[in-house]
């Protein structure tokens, strides 16, 4: 006889309540699938072949004008609602030793896919906790003078599109106050005038729609052949891929709110 869907406790997975709890008390994100930059080729023979006398490398390009240097792209960006929670009710991922403090979990409703290296970039704006260290002019000095970054001399690149700052200081200690600098959405930090001498480090502390990298492969799970949707270990960007190119993607000048209206 076939086995019938109610067996042991007599309890079956409820997915409208599943759904249902998802949508009430999930997050809003959007999801970009994450893919390798054609600059960080790993094909084994490649390795032997050259190109304008440049042999392909096992790595990203610095420069590259399509992933800026990350070594990966993201496309086809899509709204959508996921359950948020903290590492720590993941304690078996920590003990593991795959994930560390300021990881996160994202619990998906069935049927809708993340896989790993994707971006997801939260749509409520939270406080960057240790703030930015920033070199100013560092994208339009020396020899990134002769490079298109995409900053002017008075523009200075942040990791996250930047809602309003908290703090911003260099390191003599001199404080920039709110009106000496402007924030506007995007990814850069506009001077006004009277800011720091260029090649100064200075510390800003800002509130950002923080992104997200799946780092690891996504837990997939089933029960008798039925999709109980994945969960997903989350790491912010700036931790799981530090990009040290000054240069900005096309996008990140735009303020997040025109960048995802497209979505």
């Amino acid at each position: 006889m076939p086995r019938g869907r109610n067996t042991g406790l007599g309890i079956d997975w409820d997915f409208s309540s599943q759904e249902g709890l998802v949508s009430e008390r999930g997050e809003n994100l959007i999801h970009e699938v994450g893919m390798r930059c054609t600059c960080n080729n790993e094909d084994t023979y490649a390795g032997m072949m050259e190109k304008g006398g440049i042999v392909p490398r096992r790595r990203s390009t610095f420069g590259c004008t399509i992933c800026r240097g990350d070594g990966y792209i993201y496309r086809n960006p899509n709204k959508i609602t996921a359950i948020i929670t903290s590492i720590r009710q993941s304690k078996d991922r920590v003990e593991a030793g795959w994930a560390m403090p300021g990881d996160c979990v994202m619990s998906l409703i069935p049927g809708y896919m993340v896989s790993g290296g994707d971006l997801v970039t939260f749509m409520n704006p939270m406080p960057l906790a240790d703030g930015q260290v920033i070199v100013r002019g560092a994208g339009s000095a020396d020899e990134n003078s002769a490079r298109k970054t995409g900053l002017k001399p008075e523009e200075d690149r942040l990791w996250y599109h930047a809602e309003k700052p908290i703090w911003c200081e260099d390191e003599d200690g001199k404080v920039y106050p709110n009106g000496t600098f402007r924030l506007d959405g995007s990814k850069i930090i506009h001077w006004l005038g009277g800011g720091p001498a260029v090649g100064k480090r200075y510390v800003l502390k800002y509130i950002a729609y923080h992104e997200w990298i799946a780092f690891t492969p996504p837990d997939v799970r089933f029960d008798r052949n039925r999709d109980l949707g994945s969960r997903v270990g989350l790491r912010k960007r700036h931790v799981a891929f530090l990009n040290e190119d000054p240069s900005l993607r096309v996008g990140e000048c735009m303020p997040f709110s025109d960048r995802y209206k497209v979505c």
